[in-house]
């Protein structure tokens, strides 16, 4: 089988530079086209302060501080994936590698998945970081999601195993 629209699921871990070079060999073997994409979680926007919601000495107007501090938590994070992407989009088009970069805030696998769909990929790369037992089931994992949803083809690619 041939890969010509690969999708690149990035969460911007150290493992991110391994996917990023092996798709980019996958991509320049298969005349492949390739979108890069980051998914911005929720949580990390809502993450204010541990001292939110306990009433411990907050000011009345924090309930509308909130809003705006959320915003520029977006902004930042949009600027970091942005820069983020256009580098590993540079490594790509540097070896004529014909590559997009798309952002999104939301559920990394649901998202990758439904991209992957609408822009026609067969094939989904992203990275695993070898979380198991109770820390995948409280941290998720984004590589399991899209390997049970993938509209397509689904390459993991192992980043360092932890120590046990």
């Amino acid at each position: 089988m041939t890969y010509h629209k690969i999708l690149v699921a990035i969460d911007r871990s150290p493992e991110s530079d391994l996917v990023i070079n092996q798709v980019i060999d996958l991509a320049e073997k298969e005349k492949a086209e390739l979108m890069l994409f980051h998914a911005i979680q929720v949580e990390a926007l809502a993450e204010i302060s541990p001292m939110v919601g306990t009433g411990m000495g907050l000011s009345p107007s924090l309930g509308r501080e909130i809003p705006e501090i959320q915003q520029q938590r977006l902004e930042a994070q949009l600027g970091k994936t942005k820069e983020i992407l256009q580098g590993y989009a540079e490594m790509a088009m540097a070896r004529n590698i014909p590559t997009l970069c798309h952002h999104s805030v939301g559920d990394a696998g649901a998202l990758s998945c439904e991209l992957a769909k609408s822009w026609g990929a067969n094939l989904i790369v992203v990275g695993r970081r070898g979380r198991k037992g109770m820390t995948e089931l409280f941290l998720g994992s984004v590589s399991n999601y899209i390997t049970h949803n993938a509209p397509c083809s689904v390459l993991i690619v192992q980043g360092a195993l932890p120590v046990t």
